[in-house]
């Protein structure tokens, strides 16, 4: 019985530590994956997104994907502020198989969008406004051809699994993209959309208050 107690007092001791230094693991990832975007280190991003997605598109070609999304391309440019945002992680959930972890991070997300090739007049700026904001962007003109865009509760999941090497991943969340759905397990992508739809029920309680 002296046994037990003992061991049980043990477990009770380890478990908050082990639980801490996870979300610990988790944030020095955040931290960094922030700090890759705002250097441009594209290759760095590349090696912290799941390997399941390289299975189904080749890293030679999500690299280009990755500097068109950070850096525009012929039809517009971006530019990122130079500091990270504040960002929230959520405690380290256990999934049902394959030994998986997940953590999810919030954040709100600026950039300033130029295009290259268009213009748009007061009427057209008035169009773009709802449909950006459909998308979960809110966005102010500041010229004909450029807009300051915020993307509000951005959601990106970390993980680890046996699929990673117990290494920590990242996944971001785009319910419409079908690469999504086929890289994760059905109790994450509920876990996700449940996580989702309770941020943005909270966002729009915020708005109404």
């Amino acid at each position: 019985m002296k046994t037990f107690f003992k061991a049980l007092a043990f477990l009770i001791a380890f478990l908050p530590l082990s639980i801490h230094a996870q979300q610990a693991e988790v944030k020095a990832m955040v931290d960094k994956m922030f700090a890759d975007v705002l250097n441009k280190d594209f290759e760095s991003l590349l090696n912290m997104t799941h390997p399941k997605v390289f299975d189904l598109v080749p890293k030679e070609q999500m690299l280009p994907i990755i500097k068109s999304t950070f850096e525009g391309n012929d039809e517009f440019s971006v530019e990122l502020p130079k500091e990270t945002p504040s960002y929230k992680i959520s405690e380290v959930f256990k999934g049902k198989n394959n030994n998986l972890e997940y953590a999810f991070v919030t954040y709100d997300m600026a950039m300033n969008m130029t295009f290259k090739k268009q213009e748009f007049d007061e009427e057209s700026k008035k169009m773009m406004i709802p449909i950006m904001k459909a998308q979960g962007m809110d966005v102010t003109f500041t010229s004909s051809n450029s807009m300051n865009v915020l993307m509000r509760d951005r959601l990106t999941i970390f993980l680890k699994e046996d699929a990673t090497k117990n290494e920590w991943v990242v996944v971001n969340y785009d319910a419409n993209s079908p690469l999504f759905y086929q890289v994760l397990s059905s109790d994450l992508l509920e876990a996700a959309k449940t996580y989702k739809q309770n941020l943005m029920f909270e966002s729009k309680k915020k708005t109404e208050n």
